[in-house]
């Protein structure tokens, strides 16, 4: 079983880079935005759910997920914004989509950000 504080690692930085790509949060706010997630009890919930319903992903491929996420996180800080924040984003949960047998799981917020990135078009 991955812990479910990996899982809010994944879940809180996935929340914030999205906030970043659609909002006028800018990246002097990432910080806060990242701890505002992470102590968000929804965000605990939902973290502490998806260890225990997820149990096909790994705790590498929890990990590998987590990886792309800050090396989006750190491409966003030196690149800026544009589509290739939308795009960094995509990558990461159609990766999790690959894990999790081609279906995006249903965690958190993942379905809506999905849909509104288009992901589907980045798959």
């Amino acid at each position: 079983m991955v812990p479910p504080d990996l899982w809010l690692e994944v879940l809180s930085w996935v929340k914030t880079l999205f906030e970043l790509t659609k909002s006028s949060v800018d990246l002097l706010d990432l910080e806060r935005t990242h701890q505002k997630y992470r102590r968000d009890p929804e965000t605990i919930r939902e973290a502490r759910r998806a260890s225990v319903q997820f149990q096909t992903f790994s705790e590498a491929e929890v990990e590998s997920l987590l990886d792309r996420i800050q090396g989006c996180r750190d491409r966003f800080i030196s690149q800026g914004g544009g589509a290739d924040r939308a795009r960094c984003i995509c990558s990461v949960l159609n990766e999790a989509r690959a894990g999790n047998g081609g279906e995006l799981p249903l965690i958190d917020d993942w379905r809506k950000i999905y849909d509104q990135l288009a992901c589907a078009s980045h798959a």
